[in-house]
């Protein structure tokens, strides 16, 4: 065997590698067309708007949501911030649920709190609670007051 020489054998192998020069060339070509095509395919519709005066809110123009209170006392008696020296009798109960669900229909946002005295029936302060929520109302809140810490 002879070492160092090649043979005419030796140099008909064919080589098995992927020539990526070709492919490299038809990439940069697609690119260099894309890049210049880009801007000539995008159109635009020239629209002069109409002008319309700005609308500026002012403080005196949001006023704040005064909340709903119904007050239950001791005795049981129903009472409203609306009317708060009234008394409402328990048939007047149903009118004032209904009151308050068109209120909430009007606007969403305003609050209602039930107001209950600690020692007033805590079924009934439950029953408006349950009555006012069935009926679609959905910023029903209780009152409480904080714990005095000793």
């Amino acid at each position: 065997m002879q070492q160092g020489f090649r043979t005419a054998r030796d140099k008909r192998r064919l080589m098995a590698e992927i020539n990526v020069v070709p492919y490299i060339d038809v990439t940069l070509v697609l690119l260099i067309i894309f890049m210049v095509t880009a801007p000539i395919v995008q159109q635009a519709v020239t629209v002069e708007l109409p002008q319309a005066p700005e609308v500026k809110e002012s403080a005196d123009s949001i006023k704040p949501i005064t909340p709903f209170v119904i007050t239950i006392t001791k005795d049981g008696q129903y009472k409203t911030s609306e009317a708060p020296e009234v008394v409402l009798t328990q048939t007047e109960v149903g009118d004032l649920v209904a009151e308050v669900v068109a209120r909430t229909q009007i606007d969403e946002r305003l609050p209602v709190y039930l107001q209950g005295d600690r020692e007033a029936p805590y079924g009934r302060v439950v029953h408006l609670f349950v009555v006012l929520k069935n009926n679609g109302v959905p910023n029903v809140s209780l009152i409480t007051q904080p714990e005095e810490r000793q």
